[in-house]
């Protein structure tokens, strides 16, 4: 099922929650039973005018659902988890790069031992290019018309187009995955398609796909029929076995994917329900607050210095978005240690909106939270609170206080791996 649009810019959350409530009531289960959910729109979708406002929209409507609109890195982190790379990357103890290529976008994401070393995105999917029954183009992505000019591409909108034609454009996108793969030099064909910034050079031991575009890779030589072609009225069956053919001299590094298609969120558990400490420091007026993501700075032995530089990445993800920072925090730490912490945080939130939300494991939310506010002047709503256990990639509600006491609910996403 593609995502209903009303035009080109503009999704159509009418149509959206149509097709929610028709499925909760195929379901059989009243809404007010289930008690979470994910809801995260990506890729594409994620770029149109009014993606916020639909997300915001599904929230009010589904209740505790996590509902997010997700960035080409956010989303990359996600399919790198749902397709199950992050986790053979740790069992393997090797760096393993999955590429998501889905209908206008390919994210990118690489792991090393199960730890993210870097995401990014490029402007290559199966939707980029749209036909009618006929075979006739409706629909040229701008992000690719460059592509198409500077090649001497016969692809027009109106006119029916030639399966060769298909072919030299696929075959260029798929050359341009292999170059981020780092199995060939950057062209600057290539460089034009990235949506953020490029990227660190890499040496991958694996390569995985998932996706829509996924599901078409693997069948290497395999003759691209007509019909194929004109199978979903994009180019995402050439798309894929184009792919299949520009890496079918590196078999020896590819690995099958758990989920491809589905290798995404499909809800969120671990839905606890827990209580802060009592010593702890918040702004009331600003609670209650909910699904807000939880960005855990270091992986395994906290360097307090680093907090600024190691966080910096991890916030990147969620670009303009209001997030919490989560770190364990040394059992008894002295004053020079808080004010190490104060600082780090104070940096990493200079370019983040909304308020300056910090979790600890051990106990000082208190001593932290005023060190916080009183170096910015109580200019800026501080919300620390302790006691609580959370991972990366948690999101946290956080109500209205009970006497000294705040309710914080903490959602674990789950993926199909």
């Amino acid at each position: 099922m593609f995502t209903p649009l009303l035009d080109e810019i503009t999704i159509d959350f009418a149509k959206i929650k149509e097709i929610v409530s028709e499925s909760i009531e195929l379901s059989k289960v009243e809404i007010n039973h289930i008690s979470t959910g994910a809801v995260i729109i990506t890729g594409e979708t994620a770029r149109k005018e009014n993606a916020n406002e639909v997300s915001r929209n599904l929230s009010e409507y589904l209740g505790d659902f996590v509902v997010a609109t997700a960035g080409p890195k956010l989303e990359s982190l996600l399919a790198g988890f749902g397709s199950g790379a992050a986790d053979i990357s740790k069992k393997l103890n090797r760096r393993i790069i999955n590429l998501d290529i889905g209908g206008g976008t390919t994210n990118v994401s690489i792991f090393n031992c199960g730890e993210c070393e870097q995401t990014f995105a490029l402007d290559i999917g199966g939707r980029l290019i749209k036909f009618d029954q006929e075979g006739k183009v409706i629909y040229i992505s701008k992000r690719i018309e460059f592509l198409i000019k500077d090649m001497h591409i016969n692809i027009r909108i109106g006119s029916s187009v030639e399966t060769k034609d298909l072919e030299i454009l696929c075959e260029k996108l798929a050359e341009s995955l292999l170059e981020v793969c780092c199995l060939k030099n950057l062209c600057e064909h290539t460089k034009k398609l990235f949506i953020s910034e490029e990227f660190e050079k890499f040496k991958a031991d694996y390569i995985s796909f998932s996706g829509g575009i996924g599901e078409y890779i693997g069948q290497y030589n395999k003759k691209i029929e007509f019909n194929d072609v004109f199978k979903h009225g994009d180019i995402g069956p050439i798309l894929g076995a184009c792919i299949s053919n520009v890496f079918k001299n590196y078999k020896d590094i590819l690995l099958s994917s758990k989920e491809k298609i589905r290798a995404t969120v499909i809800g969120a558990g671990n839905h606890s329900l827990t209580i802060s400490g009592s010593t702890i420091a918040f702004d009331k007026s600003i609670l209650p607050i909910k699904n807000i993501p939880i960005i855990k700075p270091f992986n395994k032995e906290e360097n307090l210095e680093d907090i600024y530089f190691l966080g910096k990445k991890k916030f990147e993800m969620y670009e303009d978005t209001c997030v919490a920072i989560s770190i364990v925090g040394p059992k008894s730490p002295t004053y020079g240690e808080i004010k190490i912490i104060a600082s780090g945080i104070i940096r990493l939130f200079e370019e983040i909106k909304g308020p300056i939300i910090v979790i600890l494991e051990n106990d000082f939310a208190k001593a932290l939270g005023q060190v916080i506010s009183l170096s910015l002047k109580e200019k800026r709503e501080v919300i620390c609170i302790d006691k609580i256990s959370t991972k990366n990639g948690d999101y946290i509600d956080i109500g209205l206080p009970i006497g000294n006491a705040i309710p914080v609910v903490i959602k674990t996403l789950i993926y199909n791996s």
